[in-house]
């Protein structure tokens, strides 16, 4: 009985037979470490900030400084990708800025007695400076070492690693967090999140790109230079500006409700925490059960049919919310929404990486975060201001029809493709 289960373990840390196989591989044990980061971050920086005496005010800069940061960041760190050699370094290098961050957060009550919350805040504006740059140069990487007709598949695995370790590291952090005294276990559970990430990190470094060298020392100084010129490389691709303009209008729409959502819950339909926590254990459960089933879609029917349902699904999510006359009607939404999120995370990058030319993609893929963190960070703040003069329910519905205008709008060009491809004889 030892014997199999011995070398069912020693054939997954086996070297792969191809190239392929084993840049899955690393990027799967990548996402599956750093989930624990991501799982710890997401459920407990907010409540460690408020432990530490932060304001409601300093919560929501969490969310806002990120955003903007990342507007400015964003189309240097994409001519830097561009510039590099070698794009796994800029990534590497990046990414283990960005992650010690979370190790400084970890050390901050050691070192300040006062204005904790204060230097959190800056800790987090900091670490999003060489986040945004890793954010390219893997979005860049992974473009070139994952071929288009495996994308799909390789993107619903990372999802589904990340889904389940995120949400196993935040119960057992939870149930972690009530044994131990404050602050000493908020700094062991971020410090373990560090400690996770760096193997997350080492697994990045075994990855290998087909061709670098001479891929790279081709496209070397052909980035470009002043306003103007850049400009004109994004209009030169009709497909990519397409995307872009219809993507920005529906993460509008996407980020418009999100602060609406929890204030809804509460104030409206007094939610306690224990639905709270049900409501988002729904959803999450959802989107890793529904990751691999998109994957298949988009490999069969391609991944703009998959954003046309995907965003329908979304455009219908507020909708729901508003509409929705008691907290237990918010469970079949919370599986509506981890249905549509799935399909949405996975397709969007798919697509991004398919319209951005693979000349210059570090700058393509700069702007399309540029335009997409504008809309994260002042769409939020428009609708809570809208919410006191309009009311929840009308903003809700707001958000409702931005999101649907975004998806007609990729539903426009899905049909203008297919006009064009059945002038040339093919079908969709």
């Amino acid at each position: 009985m030892g014997l199999p289960v011995k070398n069912r373990v020693l054939n997954i840390f086996k070297p792969r037979a191809t190239l392929k196989a084993q840049n899955a591989w690393n990027l799967y044990a990548d996402i599956a470490w750093f989930g624990v980061l991501s799982g710890i971050a997401a459920s407990f920086l907010a409540v460690f900030t408020i432990r530490l005496g932060g304001s409601d005010t300093h919560v929501g800069l969490l969310s806002a400084v990120p955003a903007l940061i990342t507007i400015f960041v964003s189309l240097p760190g994409g001519r830097l990708v561009e510039r590099e050699q070698k794009p796994l370094s800029v990534l590497v290098f990046s990414g283990v800025l960005n992650r010690l961050g979370y190790l400084g957060i970890a050390l901050i009550p050691f070192f300040l007695a006062t204005r904790q919350a204060d230097a959190l805040v800056v800790l987090v504006a900091l670490l999003t400076i060489p986040g945004a740059v890793a954010n390219i140069a893997f979005t860049t990487m992974f473009g070139r070492a994952v071929a288009p007709e495996n994308r799909a598949h390789v993107v619903s695995i990372r999802n589904v690693w990340i889904g389940v370790t995120s949400t196993a590291a935040a119960l057992i952090g939870g149930a972690f967090l009530d044994y131990i005294l404050f602050p000493i276990n908020y700094q062991i559970l971020f410090a373990l999140a560090f400690a996770a990430s760096m193997v997350s990190a080492y697994y990045l470094t075994r990855i290998r790109l087909p061709g670098e060298s001479s891929a790279q020392s081709a496209r070397a100084g052909e980035s470009p230079r002043g306003v103007r010129e850049f400009i004109g490389m994004l209009r030169g691709s009709r497909a990519y500006s397409r995307f872009t303009l219809s993507s920005f209008i529906f993460h509008w729409g996407m980020f418009f409700p999100v602060p609406l959502y929890s204030i809804y819950w509460v104030r409206v339909l007094n939610a306690t925490d224990g639905w709270v926590g049900l409501i988002n254990m729904v959803g999450s459960a959802t989107t890793i059960v529904f990751y691999p089933l998109w994957g298949r879609l988009a490999a069969r029917r391609g991944n703009q049919a998959a954003i046309l349902l995907a965003t329908l699904g979304l455009a219908a999510y507020p909708l729901a919310t508003a509409l929705s006359p008691s907290v237990e009607w918010i469970l079949p939404v919370s599986f509506l929404g981890g249905v549509a999120s799935s399909g949405f995370a996975l397709a969007f990058f798919n697509r991004l990486l398919e319209v951005s030319p693979e000349q210059n993609r570090p700058s393509y893929i700069a702007a399309y975060n540029t335009l997409i963190n504008i809309a994260a960070f002042v769409s939020p703040l428009l609708s809570t201001s809208l919410t006191a003069v309009f009311g929840i329910h009308a903003m809700l519905m707001l958000g409702a029809a931005m999101r649907l205008l975004g998806s007609l709008l990729f539903w426009r060009q899905q049909l203008a493709r297919a006009i064009t491809f059945a002038k040339r004889g093919f079908f969709w």
